[in-house]
């Protein structure tokens, strides 16, 4: 794929998403590269994320400090994200097959990975913008926020070929949900872990 498709493919996404998806599919990604560009965009992604907190710093310290571990530690919040996509392509593809798609990991996991080097350009754009347009630069990720909601319905429906995007939407709803679940057995887990230790 050479710069013109890259572009095409960007532009396709963002306005053809079902024919992107299909488009990706297509390219027949290995999944051990897949994994690899997943964990590449997490940290391109944190170290641009990184690189606008520091450009403009939130004046609010309670804002400060839910932003820290970003801030503050990088690449443990590279790993985090990792982890969360991770988490993420298992729950598409478990919660998907369970409601009856036909997606396995590496076709979510692809798909996924691309989605995030789409998230990367917003974040590139959001940094210019706040040095030349904040507002516009707010607006922009807004906007890029409930596009990419309809991507990833998109996404999710040719990944498991539903063919309807109600089902895709309570795939995504669900894996949500199990998502959330697990966080806070985990949590748990690690509480009751420290408490122990201490």
């Amino acid at each position: 794929m050479n710069g013109a498709d890259f572009w095409a493919l960007v532009r396709q996404t963002l306005f053809q998403p079902r024919a992107a998806a299909a488009r990706v599919l297509a390219l027949r990604v290995p999944a051990e590269a897949a994994w690899l560009g997943l964990a590449l965009m997490a940290v391109l992604n944190t170290l641009v994320y990184t690189l606008s907190i520091r450009m403009s710093p939130p004046s609010d310290p309670m804002a400060m400090g839910m932003v820290g571990p970003a801030f503050h530690m990088p690449v443990l919040f590279a790993l985090m994200l990792f982890g969360a996509l991770a988490f993420t392509v298992l729950a598409l593809t478990h919660v998907g097959r369970f409601m009856g798609g036909q997606g396995g990991v590496g076709d979510v996991l692809v798909l996924l990975t691309w989605m995030q080097v789409l998230r990367l350009l917003v974040q590139l754009g959001v940094v210019v913008l706040a040095l030349m347009a904040p507002v516009f630069g707010a607006l922009v990720v807004l906007v890029a926020a409930v596009w990419g909601i309809v991507i990833l319905l998109a996404f999710v429906d040719v990944a498991h070929g539903f063919g309807n995007l109600f089902r895709a939407a309570g795939a995504v709803v669900a894996s949500i949900v199990v998502l959330a679940v697990a966080l806070s057995v985990l949590l748990s887990l690690l509480g009751v872990t420290m408490i122990g230790g201490m």
